[in-house]
């Protein structure tokens, strides 16, 4: 232009942005760019290589106050204003497609997909795919991914492995497109303010758990054979279909006259109905060593997701008390309390010194409608040894699992006389997928 601004259009329809001289000089040491239609920054910075040369340009300077090196001065500017107005002009403007899964297991690595899209008007030349600021816990494996160029309109896909090393529910932005083309002095990317949740599950196989301890009869307004699954099951109406629903329940008429998908609802008075108790009291628990993970805590939460997955196709997981967060499952699919079970697992974190008296009242409402309880505790204190009561009393099978230390049965010989199935297991044994039977 005539005044000697630089003009920068974008190809979404931006307005046109006028950048005065002084902007493009403080390009140089990095700043970032707006482009508030389509919610993207443009992030302009100094590479390694780059960050030498701008340190030799000053030296050079004053240098040339006492020799005349103004050549050699004029020479590295010349460089640098080149690369930065090259690299402006051929920066990647990359549309990406793409969406994290719904969850991953830690300890696992999950392989990301994206669609890569060219919107220049300009090839884009050797420029990186990476996640930008990633948790603690989420590490990119092998790197970033490079590509050579990428055409006008052209599209190519390109794979991320991550590796997740800890439950949780993570914030992870959109991958960025960094180019330091032409001479690796400056790099150019492009950030976007979106970010989505990745949910990583905790460690869980399938345990040999012998589902015939769960079978007993259990009272509820009548005798009903809680080890019978789906045996003679009563219709109870329609509701909305929801995910994990399976596809034999639906109600093609009821579909057709609402025009949404509706399956049909039965009572299963025979299905067994089992409670998970889970004990996140992590008072007097030492953590890792470098880390703020609590092993009897992680272990505790494993063997309740393992617990949860192994007994699912035989019970329906009524409902889930995490210290006293009290989560209840009424009129879910099977297969979506078990996939809430295992994402508030995944959030649990430590609690200390908590009190379960305010909790009792309304647990002991709902054992009379449950015919197995499964504990999994951290300590066997006074208050799990009432809500063991409790549970006998409302005539329900329990069965405690206790992470400790081998010996702990021996210094609490309580715990035989007030639950029927009682195994004391080592953090290490479940840590490892060493746990067998149950």
């Amino acid at each position: 232009m005539d005044d000697g601004r630089t003009e920068r259009t974008s190809d979404e329809g931006n307005a046109p942005v006028v950048l005065p001289p002084i902007v493009c000089g403080l390009c140089i040491f990095g700043v970032t760019v707006r482009m508030k239609a389509s919610r993207e920054k443009l992030r302009v910075g100094l590479t390694d290589a780059g960050k030498t040369v701008l340190q030799g340009t000053c030296f050079v300077a004053l240098a040339a106050l006492i020799v005349p090196a103004f050549g050699v001065l004029s020479a590295l500017v010349s460089v640098m204003l080149m690369s930065l107005l090259v690299g402006y002009v051929l920066r990647p403007r990359i549309q990406l497609s793409g969406n994290l899964p719904d969850r991953v297991i830690a300890g696992q690595t999950t392989r990301l997909r994206y669609v890569l899209k060219n919107v220049a008007r300009v090839p884009a030349y050797n420029f990186s795919v990476r996640l930008p600021a990633l948790p603690d816990a989420i590490e990119q494996i092998g790197g970033e991914q490079m590509v050579r160029r990428l055409g006008p309109g052209e599209t190519t896909e390109v794979t991320i492995p991550i590796g997740a090393g800890r439950r949780g529910h993570y914030q992870i932005q959109q991958p960025v497109c960094e180019s330091s083309f032409p001479f690796n002095l400056l790099s150019f990317a492009t950030t976007r303010d979106q970010a989505e949740t990745l949910i990583v599950l905790p460690v869980f196989s399938r345990l040999q758990f012998s589902v015939r301890d769960l079978s007993r009869h259990v009272s509820t307004a009548g005798t009903r054979l809680a080890g019978l699954t789906g045996a003679f099951p009563e219709y109870a109406g329609n509701r909305p279909f929801v995910t994990g629903d399976s596809a034999r329940t639906i109600d093609a008429r009821a579909w057709a006259r609402l025009s949404v998908p509706a399956t049909k609802e039965y009572h299963d008075d025979f299905d067994n109905h089992t409670a998970l108790v889970l004990d996140t009291d992590a008072g007097g628990l030492a953590s890792r060593s470098g880390s703020k993970e609590i092993p009897q805590l992680e272990a505790a939460i494993s063997l309740c997701a393992s617990v949860a997955h192994t007994i699912n196709n035989h019970c329906l997981i009524d409902m889930l008390l995490a210290g006293l967060d009290l989560h209840t499952f009424d009129g879910w699919p099977r297969r979506a309390r078990l996939d809430k079970t295992h994402e508030i697992l995944a959030g649990i974190e430590p609690q200390e010194g908590y009190d379960l008296e305010q909790t009792l009242p309304m647990l002991a409402e709902r054992f009379s409608r449950i015919s197995e309880v499964i504990f999994v505790l951290l300590h066997y204190s006074k208050q799990y040894q009432h809500l063991v009561e409790e549970v006998q009393r409302a005539g329900c099978h329990s069965t405690v699992l206790v992470i400790g230390a081998s010996g702990q049965l021996d210094r609490d010989p309580n715990i035989a006389n007030q639950a029927t199935n009682v195994r004391v297991l080592s953090p290490e044994e479940i840590l490892t997928e060493q746990t067998v039977r149950l």
